[in-house]
Formats: C-alpha cells, sequence, structure tokens
C-alpha cells in the first residue's frame, strides 16, 4: 500500500512540475479576459512589456501560440480558446479559497481619559490633539472638563491636566507641563501705537476687564498690583464688567471690549494669530501656579497614558521654546 501511495505521489509532483509560471498564467487570464495588453498591464500594475514577456513564456512552455494580434484587439487562438476557461475557473478558485480564510479583527482602539480645566482644553489641548491623534491613531481621547479636581483613584480618568503649586501625594506622578507668567493683552483694534511703544502708565486709556474670582494666592492676576507698579490709583482707570469664566474675559478683549491680564498658555494661540496682543511685551509677571500633567503611578505605566504624557511634554516643551511665546516658559527653565 505504502508503495502505492509513493507512486501517486510522485505522479501527482511530476505533474506539477510541468505546469507553467503563475505569473505567465496570470498574464494570459488577465489579456485574455480584458482582450488587451495594455489593460492587463495596468491591472496588474506591471508594464505591457512585461506582460508580452509573460505571454511569450506562456506560449513557448505549451508549444503554440496563444494570441492572435489583430490591429485593434487580440483574438484568442483554437490553443487559447482551449486553455482560458479552465484557467479562468482556477483563478476564480484562488479568489473563493482567499475568501474562506478569517478574517483579522481590527484593533480595538484603546480610550485614553483625560481631565482637564474647560479653559485650558478649549484655548491650548483641543487644537494639538489632532496631532496627538495623528500620531497614535489607536488612542481615542475622551476629554472631561471641570473646574473641580477630577479624583485619580478610581477608573474614570486616566490622566489630568492641573493647574497649582505642585503639592502632590506621593502615589501620583506629576510631571511639570508649563510654569505660567501673565501679560497684559487686548485687541489689536485697541492700538494706536504698535506693541512696544507703550509705557505701564498708558493703562489708563484702556478699559480693563476683571475676573470676579479673585485668586488670593496670585497676586499679579489681578490689576491691583499692576496699577501701583505704573503709579496708579484705581480711580486713574476705567473698570470694565467683571467675568467669572477665564474663557469669556478672552473673548471679551478679542472682540476689543478692553485689555486682560493673560495667561501665557491660554493666551499662545491667540497671540500667534494676531488676534491679541500685547502692548508691553516686556511687562511680563511670573505666577506661583504651574500646569502638571498627573496620573497615579500604577496608570502612568499604560502605553496610553505615557505616550499622551510624552507627547503633551514635548509638545510644550518646543512652543514654549519657540518665536512669540508671550508668556509662556519652558517647563525645565530653573
Amino acid at each position: 500500500m505504502s508503495v502505492d501511495i509513493e507512486k501517486t505521489g510522485s505522479r501527482a509532483m511530476a505533474r506539477r512540475k510541468r505546469l507553467p509560471p503563475l505569473k505567465a498564467l496570470k498574464a494570459f487570464e488577465s489579456a485574455a479576459r480584458l482582450g488587451s495588453f495594455a489593460r492587463a498591464a495596468q491591472e496588474l500594475f506591471v508594464t505591457q512589456a512585461a506582460v508580452s514577456h509573460q505571454i511569450k513564456l506562456l506560449e513557448e512552455h505549451l508549444g503554440g501560440l496563444l494570441f492572435e494580434r489583430l490591429p485593434n484587439r487580440l483574438a484568442l487562438t483554437p490553443l487559447g480558446q482551449a486553455i482560458h476557461p479552465s484557467i479562468s475557473k482556477g483563478f476564480e478558485h484562488f479568489e473563493a479559497a482567499m475568501a474562506l480564510l478569517p478574517r483579522s479583527a481590527p484593533p480595538v482602539a484603546q480610550v485614553l481619559a483625560v481631565s482637564a480645566l474647560p479653559s485650558f482644553t478649549q484655548e491650548w489641548l483641543m487644537p494639538r490633539l489632532v496631532d496627538f491623534r495623528a500620531r497614535y491613531p489607536d488612542i481615542d481621547v475622551l476629554i472631561q472638563t471641570d473646574y473641580r479636581m477630577a479624583d485619580l483613584s478610581g477608573d474614570e480618568i486616566d490622566v489630568a491636566i492641573r493647574f497649582g503649586r505642585g503639592s502632590f501625594n506621593e502615589d501620583l506622578q506629576a510631571d511639570l507641563l508649563s510654569r505660567e507668567n501673565v501679560t497684559p493683552v487686548c485687541s489689536p483694534a485697541l492700538l494706536k501705537r504698535p506693541p512696544g511703544e507703550y509705557v505701564p502708565q498708558d493703562l489708563v486709556h484702556f478699559t480693563l476687564l476683571n475676573s470676579s474670582v479673585r485668586m488670593v494666592h496670585e497676586p499679579w492676576m489681578s490689576w491691583e498690583l499692576w496699577l501701583e507698579e505704573a503709579g496708579l490709583e484705581p480711580a486713574d482707570v476705567q473698570s470694565g464688567p467683571r467675568f467669572s469664566d477665564p474663557l469669556l474675559i478672552l473673548r471679551a478683549a478679542i472682540a476689543g471690549r478692553g485689555m486682560v491680564l493673560g495667561r501665557g498658555i491660554l493666551i499662545h494661540d491667540h497671540v500667534q494669530s494676531g488676534r491679541l496682543v500685547a502692548p508691553l511685551p516686556q511687562w511680563v509677571k511670573p505666577i506661583l501656579s504651574s500646569y502638571y500633567v498627573v496620573s497615579t503611578r500604577d496608570k502612568a505605566k499604560l502605553r496610553r497614558v505615557s505616550v499622551f504624557r510624552d507627547w503633551i511634554l514635548e509638545t510644550a516643551r518646543l512652543e514654549a521654546a519657540g518665536p512669540g511665546s508671550v508668556g509662556m516658559e519652558p517647563a525645565f527653565a530653573d
């Protein structure tokens, strides 16, 4: 019995060895179906000369011509007509066999939950997430905005962008994102002279927009110290409306309603685009609070968290070191 099996296998191998090259068969099938060497070359992403070469190899293997070359088309010879149906069926069987293979499921996107202040999210983070998404298309970012501090110990938040003085628990990993400065900014429509030609005493010519939220630990975030340094009294200047939301006060400044004390990272894009200008670009004051990227130490080891942390820190570093970054300081500054 084993001898018969070996003989049968040997005969099958011999027949396979007599088969012409697969490339030649495919070139023939395509040219016969399309009626053109040129169209077959386009379908197979090869040159017309390559198709002609494969057809010639097949004709030499079979010992006869397969095509009759007419002025405007190709016509199959009797030999070509004889073998074309079976060869065409053969490639149909190949395609059917490939369709039976299990398709690999697309990778499941990871969801990165980020907690951040609404002002930071809208003015800085959101415009840059396009770049993060382009680099890491397998990570979907879920932004949760709130002025309250998120609880990082649970499962809902992976990483938070916090604004404060940097006192964090030992179980948290916190990286400095950006030190913050503040400077007076306004719409360019309010300027009668180029930026840089103004002096602090010129505050009397502007309506000063105010925040109703008093940051007691950040005295430079209200106008009192600025007026004092300029030698002015509150009665000397025109005080505008008060806003409880940093986003609203920035929108009022962009609309030309007055001058605002702008934090560097929040005004960065507006200054770059020309929507806001700093009339006194050298009059910049540091504040004690900074932006930090914070997560638990366990979550910091997750890939989606680590790549986001690396990306956002690098993005902030490059922008702070670039030209025109009014009020921003690199996180690595002394």
